[in-house]
């Protein structure tokens, strides 16, 4: 993929109101496609093949608008080119996809304050895990060759009882030398 065409897509996924779990707002994952490539039949098709709605549900696209702090809806080609014509600078998109039932009216997504929340918690996440792995004697991080030896247990062959297993075909050769 073309660097200056790539973008990666940051992708928020609401399920039906009458049918999510009360306690998950969304799912998110991540995309990245290039923006000479990718038109919007083809995108949404990706994500639903993906992520696949219920019976019957219908599918909105929208992203958020930095500039303006707004959320338009995406319908076209057209509308995706100017997403990414927005986005050109940062090459990240934040897109919000929803499914709702097609006897219902759309109600499209005007605001939504977990951004913050959810970044400072995937930071608290990673600087927990972090110290968690982190070595507690530093000095001792790289082991070379030579000193793999003290790790090993130096039992002499004798010691083990081990048996000798010789074929016939070796005790043939053995007797014909």
């Amino acid at each position: 993929m073309d660097p200056n065409s790539t973008y990666l897509l940051e992708i928020r996924l609401f399920g039906n109101k009458k049918r999510v779990r009360k306690d998950f707002k969304c799912f998110c994952f991540d995309m990245t496609v290039d923006s000479y490539l990718t038109n919007y039949k083809d995108l949404l098709e990706e994500i639903v093949d993906k992520y696949p709605p219920g019976y019957l549900e219908v599918s909105h696209l929208q992203y958020y608008d930095h500039n303006m702090k707004e959320f338009p809806k995406v319908h076209s080609d057209q509308d995706l080119l100017s997403m990414f014509e927005k986005n050109s600078k940062t090459k990240v998109v934040d897109m919000f996809i929803s499914y709702c039932d097609p006897s219902e009216p759309f109600e499209p997504i005007k605001e939504w304050h977990s951004d913050v929340q959810m970044q400072d918690a995937a930071k608290n996440i990673a600087k927990d895990e972090d110290r968690y792995l982190c070595n507690p004697v530093p000095e001792n991080e790289h082991v070379g060759v030579d000193e793999e030896v003290m790790y090993l247990e130096k039992t002499p062959c004798e010691d083990t009882n081990m048996a000798m297993i010789v074929h016939k075909d070796q005790d043939k050769e053995k007797d014909e030398s």
